[in-house]
C-alpha cells in the first residue's frame, strides 16, 4: 500500500482570501519567493472589491472564482488547471471522482492544491488506504483529515479545486504593471456574474454601503467581516505599492493612495460595526471614512490610468484584457 504523503504545506490568514491558500502552496513549492502582499498585488487579488447590498460575510467570497483565479495564476506564470461546480447537481459525483485524481496525481509531484471547504484551504496530503485527504485551514493543526467522500459537501452549495502544473519566469516590471491596469479594470467594471440588483462591484460599492448604513438594512456581523476582509486586502494593496515603486518609481502617486486608503479603512475597523443600527455618531464617522475612502481610491484609479494611459488607451474597449 502506497505511503500516506504529508507536505509541509502551512495557510496563515492573513490576507483574508484565497491568495492565504495560493502562498501557502506556491512559496512551498519554490515557485514564488516573495512576501505575500506581493502575491495579493501581482494577481490582482487585493484590488478586487464586490459585496452584497446586505453586506452579508459569505458576498466577499461571492465572484466568477474561475476566471479570477484562472488569471491570478497566468499573471504569475503559473500554469494552473481548476474545476468548480454545485454539489446537488446529479453529475457531482463523477467530478468529485475526478477532482480527487487531479489532486492526488498534484501532491505526488510535491505539490499542494487548493479547494473550497467553506472557505480556501490548502490540501496537503492524502492517505490512500483510509480513502482522506489533509488539509490546512490556518487552525494549528495543518493536516486535518477529509475524507474522499466528503469532498465537496460543503455547508455552501459550491465545491472548487484550483492544481498548479509548471512554472514560467516572468518580468516582474511588466506584471506589476499588468497588475495595476487590472486594478482599474475591477474598480470600474461590474463582475457580470453578480446580478447588479444584488451586488455592486469596484468604486460603486462605497455609494452602496452609505446607503446600507443610513437604512440599517445590513446584516451586522456581516458588515464587521466585509470590512475587515477589505481592510486587509487596502493593506496588502498599500505594502505591495510601495514595494512596487522600488521597481518602477513613477508609481509613488499612486503608493501614496493606496497608503491613505488602507489607513482608512483601519480607523473604519475602530468603530461598533457590528451594532445594529449604528448611534448617530459613529455612524456619521463610519459615513465620512466612506466617502474618504471612495474618494482616495478614485485617486488611484485616476493615477493608475494617467501612468498606463496608452495601454489603457488600447484597451478602451476592456482595460481587463490582456
Amino acid at each position: 500500500m502506497k505511503q500516506p504523503i504529508q507536505l509541509p504545506l502551512q495557510l496563515h490568514v492573513e490576507s483574508q482570501s484565497f491568495i492565504d491558500a495560493m502562498y501557502g502552496v506556491l512559496s512551498g513549492k519554490g515557485w514564488f519567493s516573495l512576501p505575500k502582499y506581493m502575491l495579493s498585488g501581482m494577481t490582482g487579488a487585493c484590488f478586487r472589491l464586490s459585496m452584497g447590498h446586505r453586506l452579508e460575510a459569505d458576498s466577499v467570497s461571492t465572484y466568477n472564482w474561475m476566471a479570477e483565479h484562472f488569471v491570478a495564476a497566468d499573471l504569475i506564470g503559473i500554469q494552473a488547471s481548476q474545476d468548480a461546480g454545485f454539489h446537488f447537481a446529479p453529475t457531482f459525483p463523477l467530478y468529485r471522482q475526478q477532482a480527487v485524481v487531479d489532486i492526488k496525481r498534484c501532491l505526488d509531484q510535491g505539490t499542494g492544491a487548493v479547494a473550497w471547504k467553506d472557505r480556501f484551504v490548502i490540501v496537503n496530503g492524502y492517505d490512500e488506504e483510509k480513502q482522506l485527504f489533509y488539509y490546512a485551514d490556518g487552525q494549528p493543526d495543518i493536516h486535518q483529515e477529509w475524507p474522499f467522500e466528503q469532498f465537496g459537501q460543503n455547508l455552501s452549495p459550491y465545491w472548487y479545486y484550483q492544481i498548479y502544473e509548471h512554472h514560467s519566469p516572468m518580468d516582474l516590471l511588466q506584471v506589476i504593471k499588468e497588475s495595476f491596469l487590472q486594478a482599474a479594470y475591477r474598480a470600474e467594471v461590474h463582475d457580470p456574474m453578480l446580478p447588479e440588483s444584488d451586488y455592486s462591484c469596484g468604486l460603486k460599492c462605497y455609494d452602496m454601503m452609505m446607503d446600507v448604513f443610513r437604512s440599517g438594512a445590513y446584516d451586522a456581523p456581516g458588515a464587521y467581516e466585509t470590512l475587515s476582509s477589505y481592510a486587509a486586502a487596502k493593506r496588502d494593496a498599500s505594502h505591495y505599492a510601495q514595494e512596487a515603486c522600488s521597481y518602477w518609481p513613477a508609481l509613488e502617486p499612486v503608493a501614496a493612495h493606496y497608503i491613505q486608503l488602507a489607513e482608512i479603512y483601519n480607523r473604519m475597523l475602530t468603530l461598533p460595526l457590528d451594532t445594529q443600527p449604528l448611534p448617530a455618531g459613529p455612524l456619521q464617522q463610519l459615513l465620512d471614512l466612506l466617502q474618504e475612502a471612495k474618494q482616495a481610491e478614485t485617486a488611484a484609479i485616476q493615477a493608475i490610468r494617467l501612468l498606463l494611459r496608452e495601454t489603457a488607451t488600447n484597451r478602451s474597449h476592456n482595460i481587463g484584457l490582456r
